[in-house]
């Protein structure tokens, strides 16, 4: 495990960094006497952070090639779980979460991880066809777009987004080419571009983020967000004396980064993003030692996914990509992330503790 220390050092001070910043807005909720959304929210994330961690240590016993040999098993098991929201009462509008009494889980969280070992295990098994137009790109396109579909239908467009881009980044990345991923990706945004203009197959509320984005609109999320970090100026406020963190809505799911702006300042902002850039860097640094091609796709596909969700949470606090419901990895509040990234979390540790030469891995 010693090659793997300097990833699960970074992933700890990331986890430690969310749970001081869930905590302040739970200690802040203690002390209004209405509105109080977030009370006892630090309690359930330490919870959830328990059951994600004993997940880990699963994934981290279980050897990484099991993985492979259950990619159509986990395909399967996506599917079907992404079909169940649909026979649970709608959300706030939205059939993305299953009820489990004492938990709600978001079956989409799932769905990346099987999205990622499908993805691994398809170019694994055709490596040296990942060049052609129908194998290397259409096929695997074609076979991810059931789930994709199903997570459209909830509707969660920023999900169905950006698993698309990661399942074409990971294809570029292994031998796809990419003319290819190029104009699909413009096409892509053609065609929300013109549903959205047209008024279909959108929901309302998606609709609405569109059209207040491309009329370069600041909803009102965005600008208490922006208001809180403006007030944390360079080095913050402190621990616990945010004052604006909670008027922000979603503010411990989507908004986490107000907080950090509000209380450490832009140099704690700084400071986070610093530790996902040598978090991913780490990550793709050690590819390079592993010949295994799932294995090496695998991390590049985990890579590449919480580079996305940094990427857009990040653009959407800053008001540059329209709202979305993507939680900030490891440092939101939210169950079905926490746990699925870090038993994701769990397989790269495997990976890394299985390869010849272990201790050159990083």
């Amino acid at each position: 495990m010693s090659q793997c220390v300097p990833l699960i050092f970074v992933v700890s001070i990331l986890i430690v960094v969310g749970m001081v910043l869930i905590s302040s807005v739970d200690v802040a909720s203690q002390l209004v006497l209405f509105g109080n959304t977030y009370r006892n929210i630090f309690s359930e994330h330490v919870q959830r952070l328990v059951v994600g961690v004993i997940l880990m240590v699963v994934t981290v016993i279980v050897d990484y090639s099991t993985h492979e040999r259950l990619a159509v098993f986990y395909y399967f098991l996506a599917l079907g779980l992404l079909v169940m929201p649909f026979f649970y009462p709608a959300i706030g509008g939205s059939h993305r979460w299953v009820t489990l009494g004492f938990f709600n889980f978001q079956p989409s969280e799932f769905a990346k991880i099987a999205i990622i070992i499908f993805v691994s295990s398809y170019i694994s098994q055709n490596k040296s066809r990942m060049g052609e137009f129908f194998k290397g790109f259409v096929l695997p396109i074609l076979l991810i777009s059931p789930m994709l579909a199903l997570i459209l239908f909830e509707p969660d467009l920023s999900t169905a987004l950006i698993l698309f881009a990661l399942t074409l980044l990971l294809l570029y990345s292994h031998g796809t080419r990419g003319i290819y991923i190029a104009l699909t990706l413009g096409l892509s945004f053609l065609i929300i571009f013109v549903f959205a203009k047209m008024k279909v197959f959108l929901s309302d509320y998606q609709l609405w983020r569109l059209r207040t984005f491309f009329e370069g609109q600041i909803p009102e999320q965005v600008a208490k967000s922006l208001q809180a970090i403006r007030e944390g100026r360079i080095t913050g406020k402190g621990i616990g004396l945010g004052t604006v963190k909670l008027t922000v809505p979603a503010v411990v799911t989507d908004f986490i980064l107000s907080v950090l702006g509000e209380e450490f300042g832009i140099l704690g902002i700084i400071a986070v993003i610093a530790l996902f850039v040598i978090l991913v860097g780490i990550l793709l640094k050690s590819v390079e030692r592993i010949s295994d091609t799932f294995a090496s796709s695998y991390i590049v596909g985990f890579s590449f996914l919480i580079m996305l969700q940094v990427l857009v949470n990040l653009g959407v606090v800053a008001g540059v990509l329209p709202v979305t419901g993507i939680a900030l990895p490891l440092i939101s509040y939210g169950g079905s992330s926490m746990v699925t990234i870090l038993g994701a979390f769990g397989i790269v540790i495997n990976i890394l503790t299985n390869q010849p030469n272990g201790s050159e891995t990083i």
